[in-house]
């Protein structure tokens, strides 16, 4: 991905300070042809690529190149001629090189003065040949840009090979702080590592955090620090009083990029969001840095930046659980941990929805930055009426707040307060939205959701049928439970009568298309052929008790589907949801293995499907029962990660397999740029984490190839699928496998 639209900048070409002399490429010409391998030897003798002159060695046939590169491992290059001794003995010269001499970087082009037998893309891809031209097309300013392009990549390949022993200890030195959200702590791990790996005897090393990226007076200080540095860990950078090096600190910050001068080293990484914060990792060595220390520190200059940029997305993550991620304001899931509050149902407070009108329409007219602000300006308008506890933003274009009893808010108040032009991007601009309002009562269900639902329907309801702007309106809790007794009645019915139906919907590798398994899904449709959703069913068996009795007959179908798409010859896994009420239940684990151990199904054939949220209430018990069932083959989804409203305090030891990226965060990608920095993060930690990332609610190309290219390759949506019955399932199977 783009760096550009990372959380931080990183240079990973920047100019490298050194005076050790560079050594010549070394290239061997295998070529049956005198007058040709002569012509070739004098072009290159003249040639200087990248700076370099060129040595070129000889030899007219495959056996006299074997030789040669038994005793020289150092070439760098082979201009090979597929035809000598034999039709194939350039074939086979290479195959040697590969396989036999074990060297993957060696660059091999093949020339031929016969097109007609130029090798095929197979043959080119099996045997790992790098490049292929005629020696008819080869003129001296083509053969400077074949040589250019090859010896570059060999350079950059060496580079990796050269820094091989380093990146091991450098990914043992990041498994280690990957478990660390500590800023300090992750610091001092990491300058402990560079020592290791680059062995600083005199000197030393400290990582710096600034919040202004050119006033070092100015909330700067020293997170960790070894050598000479460890007394000012802690302290401003300030004092250091070495002006040379402050100079340096300020220089490096301003190109934006790493710093290799004498003997310091400064390595630069900058966060952007939600606010800039520089880093900087000084190092001070006895002598100036080879080019191989300077390559290692830059290789691990790319896990550095991966361990700062994981304890941002951390946090980040986190305050987005709680936060409207364009705004920073308060958001639902705060909002209902608020209401959660005894203090606000004995003291009857006042609570307020607010829906701006037409709000999608000015988001198109204006833009989004212009309905950001005037989400920014509402905010701020609501946030001065008097007695107000509590506000914010619950959907796309609502908020709700929350008034203590004194303080009620009437309509000419509401009036008055969003009725006036404000200035919104230097445009004149009135607010117009309308509001309801009801008074909160200890004998109401206190459900902060279905209170919002309530409070929510009653606005959709009024903003139809009412030209009024204000409304207030009473929660009428005997009808809601009246309906919810019809609803609980006829749903045990349709259990009993299995009117309880598994649908499944297809996973797939969005880059083959292959499917990797299956989502059940219930669907409920009663005998009368009425379809109730999800979305209220689901709840009623929660708060029920009979949602065991539900996952139980959705298991049971999963069971029965799995045989049946095995008895058409395909082995893939189904996945299930359940409930936190069943995984705190001491038995559940025992109960499910049972189960599928009586329908003659393995663990590893099924998945368990948890919402984020389930996932960290009662963290402890929650993940022991999950640790189990993972320890026998089954794989754990965490479902929709990133909406949850809990901390994201253990997601370094989550007792899961996999994260599905819900459905909200991929509906805009490839037209928002913020839903694509929302799923990078996601992905971003899933592969620091060691888990599996797989996307909800793929429906379009564009959102498809946006998942691919930024790193997830596994899907499900309407793109491939609806959710369909098991029958049709199979057949859907068939046909795409």
């Amino acid at each position: 991905m783009n760096r550009d639209n990372s959380f931080f900048e990183f240079d990973a070409e920047n100019t490298i300070s050194s005076t050790s002399k560079k050594p010549r490429w070394l290239v061997l010409s295998v070529e049956d042809n005198d007058t040709f391998q002569q012509s070739l030897v004098n072009a290159l003798s003249r040639m200087i690529v990248q700076g370099h002159t060129m040595e070129v060695l000889t030899a007219s046939s495959a056996k006299e190149a074997r030789l040669i590169l038994e005793k020289r491992p150092d070439i760098n290059l082979i201009l090979l001629d597929v035809v000598m001794e034999s039709d194939d003995a350039g074939l086979r010269l290479v195959d040697y090189i590969r396989s036999t001499l074990n060297n993957p970087i060696i660059r091999i082009i093949l020339l031929t003065g016969q097109p007609g037998v130029a090798p095929n893309r197979d043959v080119m891809e099996q045997y790992d040949i790098d490049d292929y031209w005629s020696k008819t097309d080869l003129g001296e300013e083509h053969l400077f840009n074949v040589m250019n392009g090859n010896l570059k990549t060999w350079r950059r390949m060496n580079e990796l090979k050269s820094a091989r022993q380093g990146l091991e200890r450098v990914v043992t030195a990041s498994q280690a702080i990957s478990r660390q959200n500590d800023l300090p702590h992750f610091s001092q791990t990491v300058l402990e590592e560079i020592d290791r790996i680059i062995g600083i005897t005199d000197g030393g090393i400290m990582s710096l955090k600034m919040t202004e990226s050119l006033d070092l007076e100015k909330g700067s200080a020293v997170l960790a620090a070894t050598g000479q540095y460890q007394p000012y860990v802690g302290q401003s950078i300030t004092i250091l009083e070495n002006e040379i090096l402050l100079k340096r600190i300020k220089k490096t910050i301003q190109q934006k990029q790493h710093m290799f001068v004498g003997r310091y080293s400064l390595l630069y990484f900058s966060f952007k969001q939600p606010n800039p914060v520089y880093y900087l990792i000084v190092v001070k060595s006895a002598t100036a840095l080879t080019e191989s220390d300077i390559h290692l520190l830059k290789v691990f200059g790319e896990n550095i930046y991966n361990g700062f940029a994981n304890i941002a997305l951390t946090e980040y993550l986190n305050e987005l659980a709680f936060k409207h991620w364009q705004t920073g304001i308060y958001n639902r899931n705060w909002f209902c941990q608020q209401l959660v509050a005894d203090e606000y149902w004995v003291e009857q407070a006042q609570i307020v929805l607010i829906s701006i009108d037409r709000f999608s329409d000015i988001t198109v007219t204006f833009g989004e930055k212009f309905a950001v602000q005037l989400l920014k300006t509402v905010h701020d308008e609501l946030s001065q009426v008097e007695g107000i506890q509590a506000i914010a933003i619950i959907s796309r274009d609502a908020f709700a707040i929350l008034l203590d009893k004194s303080h009620v808010l009437s309509a000419s108040r509401f009036d008055e307060i969003l009725g006036k032009k404000n200035q919104i991007q230097r445009r004149e601009h009135k607010i117009i939205a309308k509001a309801v309002s009801a008074q909160l009562d200890p004998s109401l269900n206190r459900s902060p959701e279905r209170l919002l639902g309530q409070m929510e329907s009653h606005l959709y309801r009024l903003r139809a049928v009412s030209s009024s702007h204000f409304h207030h309106v009473s929660l009428d809790n005997e009808a809601m439970f009246s309906k919810h007794l019809e609803m609980l009645n006829d749903f045990n019915i349709g259990l009993t009568k299995n009117e309880i139906h598994a649908y499944l919907q297809p996973k797939v590798d969005m880059v083959s298309g292959r499917l990797i398994g299956f989502e059940a899904l219930a669907r409920w449709f009663k005998s009368d052929g009425e379809m109730v959703p999800p979305d209220i069913f689901i709840p009623i068996a929660e708060a029920s008790g009979l949602v065991e009795q539900l996952d139980k007959a959705i298991l049971l179908q999963c069971c029965a589907a799995i045989k049946q798409l095995q008895a058409a010859g395909i082995s893939v896994p189904i996945s299930f949801n359940v409930s936190c009420h069943e995984l705190l239940l001491s038995d559940f684990s025992s109960t499910i293995l049972s189960l599928l151990e009586a329908e003659a199904i393995s663990p590893h054939q099924v998945d368990m499907e948890i919402t984020e949220t389930l996932a960290m209430i009662d963290y402890e018990q929650v993940s022991a029962t999950l640790r189990k069932l993972i320890a026998l083959g089954m794989d754990v989804s965490i479902d929709d990660f990133g909406t949850g409203f809990s901390s994201l305090s253990h997601v370094t030891e989550l007792a899961a397999t996999t994260l599905k990226i819900d459905k909200s965060f991929v509906q805009y990608l490839g037209e928002r740029e913020s839903s694509e920095h929302v799923v990078d993060m996601i992905i971003r930690v899933a592969t620091r984490f060691g888990l599996k990332v797989i996307a909800e609610g793929v429906e379009t190309t564009l959102q498809r190839d946006k998942l691919i290219e930024l790193g997830c390759t596994l899907g499900q949506g309407y793109f491939y699928a609806r959710p369909m019955p098991i029958d049709e399932a199979v057949v859907w199977a068939l046909k795409h496998q």
